[in-house]
């Protein structure tokens, strides 16, 4: 569809213009028998781009009479306007290479003559031909330079053209957000200008990327504004514009009744001003309301209508949007016979875009070749270019070098006494600073001692440290587990009372919470010491998993999560289970710590060429850009925050990404931020046994 709607903007701008312009050219023609040779040079240009769309030969007569007087007067600047106006004349004539051939000149004289206006006005010609012919990476470079000259010239309405030049390149590319605020500022450039024309071209520009992004509402919006402007100039083929695409909006609202209303209000004037080139498509859209309020006869007499006008003007899209309509329609009528007849001719339409849209493509890479031709001719040509001037300038060299022989001979003598004296004082300067080289590496050296000493005594307060805190964390836990032994008796006590037992409830918590942090700074530490590789021995995987799955069923339910575990593993296998049982743990109890409730935990694990893949997946608040870039720290607390009122040390990741190192796997993370994440390691491991065999 958004093909459909780029179709319907070229194919309706020559007659905007035509609408626009005739009597602009009409009243600088007559302007001409009295103006001075100036005066006429720029007359002669103003008359050539008023022509440019409708009538390309005209615009070149003109451009090519303002150049040959350009040159007859010798202009300072602006004599590469002409150039760029006649490659924009063979452009719209469709021969692209002589159209590049006129760009390239264009830059090259204004460069020469440092016009800077006409130097990216060159530039953004190119790129906009670039741009057509599909080579975007070539469009964008020489967009930028032209808005790069604009912005410091500050000429604002080549600014704006040249900005929404490059959000038109950005929506091809799909990048919508960077596209709307180009477009935007280029439509707020526009409103400073007070140019009618130029503001309903960018509100429409808005429009119609809203339409391709489904911001239908937005999209209406531009296009109300563009509306309301539009009865101030009185042109009834931009009315229409604005009026269909309004109508194909409240289609995809499903607000059938208004999009009718607009529909016929821009196909009124299509009609009445006999404008067949998008006639097709104002008859489907027709047909597409008229289908959605269920009556099909009318909407089968505009489908048949619109394939009879695309196949009289031999619009390829037009009539596969046709067939592909009446094929619906005749499914929608349980005519089976139409309705295969119908799809087959659409898919044969299909199939001929297919084969014009690689003719196409064969003929981008044509142009593509003949410029890359056309470049590497004019480097050739540079350097020869080049090459004559090095000759010139060395012969140039040899003579003056001649008259400098002459001068040497007479100033060598003084010339051998004057270096013997700098040489005497290059030497003591030298010797003086070969003394400072050698205090200042005594200086180093003693600096090294000082800081090996100090990382001694660093490594020191370090093992210190980490003994204090093993000694703190273990005199902690006893005192710790014996509230929680003294926890779980008064639990058993039947006389205790409902805000008694949530006292207690609240004290367990908060023991236990204690305890877990105790237990992961002590892990840590552990880590942290520990240097010995880890022992394997052999076990059961899927036991394992379905244990630990097991293990936190509890807490899962009290949070109403639903907790799957996926595996087919029946193997016995060498590695550490210890590790494993934590990785395992830690990682489930984090998605259930931070999943929302009635949503769904998901464990997989799978053993493929000597490898554990092990996998949580869940659904909860992700992890930002910012989250992943420490993620794997220590004592680091993500954005995320526990759903249930869970504590969270910031440090089971780091654990999980210390243990997997261990076992010489690895660990990904695949997270968007709202959209969930899934940890997925991989561990390499020797299967010794199929217990099923």
């Amino acid at each position: 569809m958004t093909r459909r709607i780029l179709y319907f903007v070229f194919a309706l701008a020559p007659a905007l213009t035509v609408a626009q312009n005739l009597q602009k050219i009409d009243s600088l023609k007559k302007k001409l028998p009295h103006a001075s040779a100036e005066a006429r040079y720029k007359l002669w240009n103003e008359i050539a781009w008023e022509f440019r769309f409708a009538y390309p030969d005209s615009t070149l007569i003109y451009a090519q009479k303002a150049f040959k007087l350009a040159d007859e007067l010798q202009l300072p600047a602006d004599r590469a306007r002409a150039l760029n106006y006649q490659g924009v004349a063979y452009n719209y004539k469709g021969e692209r290479l002589i159209a590049y051939e006129l760009y390239s000149k264009a830059l090259e004289l204004s460069t020469k003559q440092k016009d800077s206006t006409q130097i990216a006005h060159s530039n953004n010609n190119i790129g906009r031909l670039f741009f057509e012919q599909g080579l975007l990476a070539k469009a964008y470079d020489y967009y930028v330079r032209s808005y790069s000259i604009f912005k410091k010239l500050h000429d604002n309405n080549g600014l704006a053209y040249t900005i929404q030049s490059l959000a038109t390149l950005q929506r091809t590319q799909k990048d919508f957000i960077q596209s709307e605020t180009n477009y935007i500022e280029a439509y707020n450039i526009r409103l400073k200008l007070h140019n009618k024309r130029d503001i309903i071209s960018a509100l429409m520009m808005l429009g119609r990327l809203y339409y391709e992004r489904n911001e239908f509402d937005k999209s209406n919006a531009s296009l109300l504004k563009a509306d309301s402007i539009c009865h101030y100039i009185n042109d009834e083929l931009i009315f229409s514009e604005i009026k269909l695409l309004m109508a194909k909006n409240f289609i995809e609202l499903n607000q059938i009744d208004e999009a009718e209303k607009q529909a016929e209000a821009g196909a009124a004037v299509i009609k009445r001003l006999n404008y067949v080139p998008v006639m097709a498509e104002t008859m489907i859209a027709l047909g597409q309301i008229k289908f959605l309020k269920k009556n099909l006869k009318s909407a089968e007499s505009y489908f048949k209508s619109a394939l009879k006008i695309a196949s009289d003007i031999r619009d390829l899209h037009g009539q596969m949007d046709a067939y592909n309509h009446l094929w619906k329609l005749a499914e929608a009528e349980h005519n089976t016979s139409e309705s295969m007849q119908y799809l087959n001719q659409y898919l044969v339409r299909k199939d001929s875009i297919k084969d014009l849209d690689l003719t196409r493509q064969v003929e981008r890479l044509q142009f593509q070749l003949e410029i890359e031709k056309k470049e590497k001719e004019n480097e050739i040509l540079k350097m020869s270019e080049a090459h004559q001037a090095t000759v010139i300038a060395k012969q140039r060299g040899q003579n003056i070098a001649l008259f400098a022989v002459l001068l040497c001979v007479l100033s060598m003598a003084g010339a051998l006494w004057y270096y013997s004296q700098k040489r005497t004082r290059i030497n003591l300067k030298l010797e003086a600073q070969n003394q400072f080289i050698d205090l200042q590496r005594k200086q180093i050296e003693k600096r090294n001692i000082d800081l090996s000493t100090q990382n001694h005594k660093l490594a020191d307060l370090n093992h210190e440290k980490d003994m204090i805190m093993s000694i703190v964390a273990h005199d902690l836990k006893s005192p710790l587990s014996r509230i929680m032994g003294l926890s779980n008796l008064l639990t058993m006590e039947g006389t205790l009372s409902p805000s008694q037992q949530e006292y207690v409830r609240l004290m367990k918590d908060v023991t236990q919470s204690n305890l877990d942090l105790i237990g992961d700074l002590l892990d840590v530490n552990a880590l942290q010491t520990e240097n010995e590789i880890p022992y394997a021995v052999t076990f059961n995987l899927g036991e394992l998993l379905e244990e630990r799955v097991a293990f936190f069923q509890h807490s899962s339910i009290s949070k109403k999560i639903d907790l799957q575990l996926n595996h087919s593993i029946d193997n016995t296998i060498a590695s550490n289970p210890g590790y494993i049982t934590r990785i395992i743990d830690n990682l489930l109890s984090n998605a259930i710590k931070f999943s929302k409730s009635e949503s769904v935990v998901n464990v997989s694990a799978q053993i493929n060429m000597g490898a554990l893949t092990f996998s949580v997946k869940d659904d909860g608040p992700g992890f930002s850009d910012g989250d992943k870039k420490q993620l794997y720290q220590r004592f680091k607390k993500l954005s995320a925050r526990p759903t249930g009122g869970e504590s969270s040390n910031g440090l089971g990741l780091a654990i999980v990404k210390t243990l997997v190192e261990r076992l010489h796997g690895e660990i990904n993370l695949e997270s968007q931020l709202g959209k969930g994440s899934e940890f997925i390691i991989r561990i390499p491991v020797k299967v010794v046994e199929n217990i099923s065999a």
